[in-house]
C-alpha cells in the first residue's frame, strides 16, 4: 500500500511537471494531492504538507480567460485557507461547494471533487452540506463499485450521522468501512472509536485509541489522530476530569482542521480546568467560525428547527419531501420564491436607516462571484439574480453592531437551486 505522503511527493513532482504542457491537467492533479495531503495529517513530512500542495497550485494559475472547473474553485478556495487562512477562505470556500452540489457528473474527477468538498463542508462546519455530499459520494461510489471511493465516503456520511446524533446510522457507516478494510488487509479502527467515546464506553475506547494511534502511524494516516484526540477529549469530559480533556487538544484547532465540532467541548474543558485564557481565545475562533459558516442554525437547537420548518411548510413557503436516503429535504415554494423582493427590500432599507459602518449583508452570484446590488442586479454579469443563485455573506455592518445576535447565530445563507433539492433551505 503506498503511504498518502508519497502519493502526495509524487503528485505534486508530477503536476510541477505538467505545467508548463498541461495546465488544466496539472492542476486536476493537484486537487488529488490535496486529498492526499489531508490524510496525511499532521504526520505530513516537508515536501508533502497541505500548504507545500498549497503552495504548488498557487505556482499553476489558470491563464487568463481559461473558464473555471469546479476543481479549479476548490483548489483555490483550499490554496486560499492553507494559505491565507479561513477568514479569507471562508467564501471561495462556500462557493466550491456550492458548484459541487450542483454538478451533476459522474466522470471518474468527481469522486475527488466530492472528497474534496467534503473535507471542505468539516471545516466550515457545514453540516447540510457534507450529509448531502456524503450520501451522494456513497451513492455513486456504489453505482460504479469504487471500492476506495465507497470507503471515503461512508467515513463522511458516518461523521455527518454521528454529529446529529443518529449513533445507530454512523456505526452502520463506520462498520462498513471497517469491512471493506479488513478486506484489503487493513485495519480502521477511528470510526468505532468515536462512537465507544459518545457512549461513554470507556474501556473499549481506550482499547481503539491505542489502535488507532498504532495503525495511524503505520499507514501515515495522520488525519485519525486529531480525530483521536477529539474522541478522548469526550471521554474525559464524561467523567469530569476537565484538564485531561483540554490536554488531548491542546495543540488547538487549525484553520484546515476537519474537528471544528470538537471547538464547544474544548471551551468547555478549557474553562473548567482553569485555562481561562486559552477558553477566551477558543471561544473567538468559535465566533469566527460562526461568521465563516453558512449553516443558518449554527447553535439553534434541532427541536425549535423542526418546529420553523413545520410552520413554513404549513404556510407553504417550504415545500419537504423524502430524501432518497430516508431524510427530509426542503425546497422553497413558488409562493416562497415570491417573498425574496419584500426581504430584500426590508434589508436595504435596514441597512440605511439602522447600519452606520455599512451593509449588514452583502450578497453575490454564485455563478461568478459578482456583488449584487440592492435592486437584485449582478455587477459582473448584469442579470437579475434570482434568490437561488444568491450567496449572502457578514457585511461591515455587522462589525460592533450592538444589535448583533450571539456569535454562534451567523447570517444565514440564501443558497440551493430548485432543480437540486437541499436538506434545508432558509426563505
Amino acid at each position: 500500500m503506498r503511504r498518502p505522503a508519497d502519493a502526495t511527493a509524487a503528485l505534486i513532482a508530477a503536476a510541477t511537471e505538467l505545467g508548463p504542457i498541461d495546465i488544466r491537467l496539472a492542476r486536476d492533479i493537484v486537487v488529488e494531492a490535496v486529498v492526499q495531503a489531508q490524510i496525511n495529517g499532521p504526520l505530513a513530512p516537508d515536501g508533502a504538507t497541505p500548504a507545500d500542495v498549497a503552495r504548488v497550485a498557487r505556482s499553476l494559475p489558470l491563464p487568463a480567460g481559461t473558464p473555471a472547473t469546479v476543481g479549479d474553485l476548490l483548489l483555490d478556495a483550499d490554496t486560499m485557507l492553507q494559505l491565507e487562512g479561513l477568514r479569507a477562505a471562508a467564501v471561495p470556500l462556500r462557493l466550491a461547494i456550492s458548484a459541487v452540489r450542483h454538478e451533476a457528473g459522474t466522470a471518474p474527477e468527481t469522486f475527488r471533487w466530492l472528497a474534496a468538498a467534503c473535507a471542505d463542508a468539516t471545516i466550515l462546519a457545514d453540516d447540510i452540506a457534507l450529509h448531502e455530499l456524503a450520501w451522494r459520494m456513497v451513492a455513486q461510489a456504489r453505482e460504479q463499485g469504487a471500492a476506495i471511493a465507497l470507503s471515503l465516503a461512508l467515513s463522511h456520511a458516518g461523521v455527518s450521522e454521528l454529529l446529529a446524533g443518529l449513533l445507530p446510522e454512523a456505526e452502520r457507516c463506520f462498520h462498513e468501512r471497517v469491512a471493506i478494510e479488513e478486506a484489503h488487509g487493513r485495519d480502521w479502527s477511528i470510526g468505532p472509536l468515536l462512537v465507544a467515546a459518545w457512549r461513554g464506553q470507556a474501556e473499549q475506547a481506550r482499547v481503539l485509541l491505542d489502535t488507532v494511534t498504532t495503525e495511524a502511524a503505520r499507514q501515515g494516516q495522520g488525519y485519525q489522530l486529531p480525530f483521536a484526540g477529539y474522541a478522548r477529549c469526550v471521554l474525559e469530559l464524561g467523567r469530569g476530569r476537565y484538564g485531561q480533556a483540554y490536554a488531548s487538544l491542546a495543540g488547538g484547532i487549525h484553520d484546515g482542521s476537519q474537528i471544528k465540532f470538537a471547538l464547544p467541548d474544548l471551551v468547555e474543558a478549557a474553562a473548567r480546568s482553569g485555562q481561562h485564557d486559552a477558553a477566551q481565545q477558543l471561544a473567538g475562533q468559535l465566533a469566527r467560525l460562526a461568521e465563516a459558516s453558512p449553516v443558518p442554525h449554527l447553535g439553534i437547537p434541532r427541536a425549535v428547527l423542526a418546529e420553523r420548518l413545520a410552520s413554513l411548510t404549513g404556510e407553504g413557503v417550504l415545500s419537504g419531501t423524502e430524501g432518497a436516503h430516508g431524510h427530509t429535504e426542503y425546497v422553497l415554494t413558488s409562493k416562497g420564491l415570491t417573498l425574496w423582493p419584500v426581504l430584500r427590500s426590508l434589508l436595504a432599507w435596514g441597512d440605511e436607516h439602522y447600519s452606520e459602518g455599512g451593509p449588514r449583508r452583502v450578497f453575490q452570484h454564485t455563478a461568478d462571484g459578482g456583488p449584487v446590488g440592492s435592486d437584485g442586479t449582478c455587477a459582473a454579469c448584469g442579470r437579475s439574480v434570482p434568490v437561488q443563485d444568491l450567496l449572502v455573506s457578514p457585511g461591515p455592518g455587522l462589525a460592533g453592531d450592538p444589535h448583533r445576535p450571539s456569535p454562534r447565530l451567523p447570517p444565514s445563507p440564501i443558497y440551493g437551486h430548485p432543480r437540486v433539492p437541499e436538506r434545508t433551505m432558509v426563505p
